[in-house]
């Protein structure tokens, strides 16, 4: 095999590569708009508004929100994907984090976030729980 060959194979590996890592980017995450507060647990001790934070057990981003919740005094329920997998598949979570701000009584999703936690993120989180 020459060197020529080497490179064009080399070229064509590389751009899967880059197709299968795009299409996998550009995978939309399912975010519900609506949840039953009563199924997820979310009792009058998480006040009038909720968060719910849908998470994987190797999801760094998910164990960031956790760390910056807790640090806001915001308080959460936690959504282990695998733990509570019928949960997840109720409200169609396939990929992590997804951290729902919720009206509890209407159950109505007022916010969701589904990337790595920011301070802009976190302190929108808290001016909608502590209004």
């Amino acid at each position: 095999m020459d060197r020529l060959q080497l490179v064009g194979i080399f070229v064509v590996v590389l751009v899967v590569v880059v197709l299968v890592i795009r299409k996998r980017a550009a995978r939309p995450t399912t975010v519900p708009t609506r949840i039953n507060p009563l199924q997820l647990g979310l009792d009058a001790q998480y006040g009038d508004t909720a968060v719910v934070a849908f998470s994987g057990p190797l999801c760094h981003a998910c164990q960031e929100w956790g760390k910056e919740l807790k640090a806001a005094g915001i308080p959460y329920r936690s959504v282990d994907v695998l733990q509570e997998a019928s949960l997840a598949q109720a409200y169609a979570i396939k990929s992590t984090p997804v951290i729902l701000v919720v009206e509890r009584k209407s159950g109505n999703v007022l916010e969701s976030f589904t990337d790595e936690p920011s301070a802009a993120s976190v302190e929108r989180v808290r001016g909608l729980v502590f209004v």
